[in-house]
């Protein structure tokens, strides 16, 4: 009598399926082999277990190799590996970035214009970024010395100029000139912090500065020092320019670096010395 397989759904009049094998006792399934073999952790291996186990592990990955697979990997694995490769790349890129190694390129210029900008703004934070390293941590020792707040410390770096244009006095800026300097001395640098900055171009930035405020205003021309440092430009020192010196000890074209107040007083003053003379004419 024929019976339906419950496997496949065919008729087999025998023991078993000749189809599939269904009820066939002497026929080995794979998957049961696999999960009849021994689950033993390795750490409670004998070693002779540990050596076996591990050299079948040997044996099927050379298999493997040799059938052109590859290895499997675990996905947390991979996404650990990922991980640690972008945290190295951004620290290299930082670290690169930071030194000036690389990164956009800064025109000697620029420190000086946030040098000026930050004591426009009384901003305590960019006006130290404006100096080398170890300038900026004299800065920043002396504002912990003092105990001000930064506004407060910026408050009374600028005295002086409140108390000559007002509270309230603003500064305005033209850059009118850029020299290159070739032979220059970080001998003092040297002696006051003990280093000497690594130095790859150096120049004289010439800047005309009008400070303005309610009780007055004055324009000087300013020599900035800047040397790049890395990618970056650096302010190194500040020099009144008094501008040229004539044959007689005169400032040529004096009327540059005064205000329109002083032209004023000068016109006053010499329109009461012409009168003078010519009231001594007249009584002789």
């Amino acid at each position: 009598m024929a019976k339906i397989c419950k496997s496949c759904g065919k008729e087999y009049t025998g023991d078993f399926c000749e189809h599939c094998g269904y009820g066939n006792p002497n026929l080995k399934v794979k998957s049961t082999e696999k999960y009849k073999k021994t689950t033993t952790p390795v750490r409670f291996m004998t070693p002779e277990q540990k050596e076996a186990y591990y050299a079948e592990l040997k044996a099927k990955e050379l298999e493997r190799r040799r059938n052109g697979k590859k290895k499997k990997r675990d996905p947390k694995q991979i996404r650990l590996l990922i991980i640690v490769i972008i945290a190295v790349a951004v620290l290299v890129f930082g670290t690169l970035f930071g030194s000036g190694v690389i990164g956009f390129s800064e025109d000697s210029t620029d420190v000086v214009i946030k040098y000026f900008d930050a004591i426009n703004e009384r901003d305590f934070d960019d006006y130290v970024s404006c100096f080398p390293k170890e300038m900026k941590a004299d800065y920043k020792d002396d504002l912990e010395q003092t105990g001000y707040t930064k506004d407060e410390y910026m408050e009374a770096f600028n005295a002086d100029f409140a108390e000559e244009y007002g509270d309230d006095f603003t500064l305005e800026y033209e850059i009118v000139d850029i020299d290159t300097i070739t032979e220059y001395s970080f001998d003092g640098y040297e002696e006051a912090y003990g280093v000497t900055p690594d130095i790859s171009d150096a120049n004289i930035v010439s800047v005309d500065v009008t400070f303005s405020g309610s009780l007055g205003s004055d324009t000087y021309r300013m020599d900035c020092y800047v040397g790049k440092v890395g990618r970056h430009w650096k302010m190194f020192n500040m020099e009144y320019n008094a501008g040229v010196i004539t044959t007689d000890m005169e400032i040529e074209d004096p009327d540059q670096y005064s205000s329109g107040e002083d032209d004023e007083d000068s016109s006053e003053d010499s329109s009461e010395e012409n009168t003078a003379d010519s009231t001594d004419s007249t009584d002789e």
